[in-house]
Formats: structure tokens, C-alpha cells, sequence
């Protein structure tokens, strides 16, 4: 699976609708947050632990939620307990 396949998937899903976050997931590969031992599994629609107790988000979650939250450039977002940083960087 690569990262095209799994925004396809989201968007074929209806997770994904909005072209500038559609963008944003094209841009920003999952696969460079996650642990070294866990990128074969990176591109799975699934969360993963990156140490300490702690999981980067499944991917139709975090599409889902910033469908909801509708960012726009020029918004102020806090990010609390970011965790591994994709979902601050598909915002930024």
C-alpha cells in the first residue's frame, strides 16, 4: 500500500472530502511519523503505537476530525498531546 492508495481510500470511504485537506494527506506521508519497525504498516487505516504509551491515530479518524474542524489558513489550533506531530502537520 502506498500513500496515494490509503488517501483514495478515505476519500472512497467519505472520509476525505475537502480538496485542500485531500491535499494535505497527499503532501504530508504518514509513513514519515511512524516508527522505523512500523512502516510496512504505515499506509493501514489503523492506529500505531509510537512508544511511551502512546498510538499515532488511525487515518479515517484524524480525516474525519479535520473535516469537522474545517482549518483554514491563518487559524490559531491548539494541538494537545499531539503525539507523533501528523495531525499538527496536516494542519499546518
Amino acid at each position: 500500500m502506498s500513500n496515494n492508495s490509503l488517501v483514495d481510500h478515505l476519500i472512497s470511504s467519505g472520509y476525505l472530502k475537502t480538496p485542500e485537506i485531500i491535499g494535505a494527506f497527499k503532501k504530508i506521508d504518514r509513513v514519515d511519523f511512524v516508527p522505523d519497525n512500523l512502516k510496512s504498516e504505515a499506509y493501514e487505516d489503523a492506529p500505531l503505537p509510537i512508544g511511551h504509551g502512546q498510538t499515532i491515530s488511525q487515518p479515517a479518524t484524524v480525516a474525519f476530525m479535520l473535516e469537522l474542524l474545517e482549518p483554514r489558513a491563518g487559524d490559531k489550533i491548539l494541538d494537545i498531546g499531539f503525539g507523533s506531530g501528523w495531525t499538527t502537520a496536516l494542519m499546518a
